[in-house]
């Protein structure tokens, strides 16, 4: 796991200049249930935080994310390093999920994913809890009249090694999103996305595998259409977003709603 602790190293080499820049940043999210590439991962009532510190021209970003459930069935707290420039995004996140007595993913036995021993300092490959995310994505909007994104992302190391727990599959997961309408009050965005292994698993020899962390089979997962209505209290912008997300793959259909709270 040297490049989870390579990326530890550098998030810390890169405090200073976001010490310098003195620009901080809080975010505060509440959600009916935390949906993630085709995947719902945490249900029931749960509260997302995010602090980060920024350049004074928001393009390097370092932060921390947490999201907990009401009920304590969820738990995750991730450290991420993200640089935007001109509709281009390049993130990589340590992702950690602690949920207490997680010994399923998705609902489902540990056969679609290796969940580790629970330990946030174990690096080892056969059995950490952590997942190092690394994600390119363009957003044509920002340059042109094109309200279009396409994002790229695998996960490099980490718990992606299915229940054989053999090798790292890289599991990748592209996405194109589309705003459809943007107006002082309301925004419609929709999305389409699958998911592969660039390393599946042999199928001969394992048959049962999953071929990636997303899903037994590769193919399209996240298909979502929302409304965002961008409500204001006072001066602050508070939007609720109610979401559909459909995963062909695993045939399921989830609904979530999504009120911000804060975003400084």
């Amino acid at each position: 796991m040297k490049s989870i602790k390579l990326f530890a190293l550098a998030a810390l080499a890169f405090l200073p200049l976001g010490m310098q820049a003195q620009k901080l940043h809080e975010s505060a999210s509440l959600e009916s249930s935390h949906l993630w590439r085709g995947l719902e991962v945490g249900n029931g009532l749960i509260l997302n935080n995010d602090v980060s510190i920024s350049d004074n021209n928001n393009h390097f970003k370092i932060g921390l994310w947490g999201g907990m459930a009401v009920d304590g069935d969820y738990k995750e707290a991730d450290v991420y390093m993200n640089y935007n420039n001109s509709g281009f995004n390049l993130a990589v996140w340590d992702l950690w999920n602690f949920s207490p007595g997680d010994q399923t993913f998705n609902g489902k036995p540990t056969g679609l994913a290796n969940v580790g021993n629970g330990k946030y300092f174990t690096w080892d490959a056969r059995k950490t809890t952590h997942l190092l995310d690394a994600a390119i994505s363009y957003n044509f909007g920002a340059t042109c009249n094109f309200p279009l994104t396409l994002t790229w992302s695998t996960l490099l190391v980490g718990r992606d090694r299915g229940a054989a727990n053999e090798q790292n599959v890289y599991s990748t997961w592209v996405q194109a999103a589309y705003r459809l309408y943007d107006s002082k009050d309301w925004a419609i965005d929709a999305s389409v996305a699958g998911a592969f292994a660039l390393n599946p698993y042999d199928d001969d020899k394992y048959p049962e595998e999953h071929n990636n962390l997303y899903g037994k089979s590769a193919g399209v997962n996240d298909i979502r259409l929302g409304a965002t209505y961008k409500l204001k209290v006072g001066k602050f912008n508070m939007p609720v977003t109610g979401q559909m997300m459909w995963n062909p793959e695993a045939s399921k259909a989830y609904f979530r709603a999504t009120i911000t709270l804060l975003d400084l």
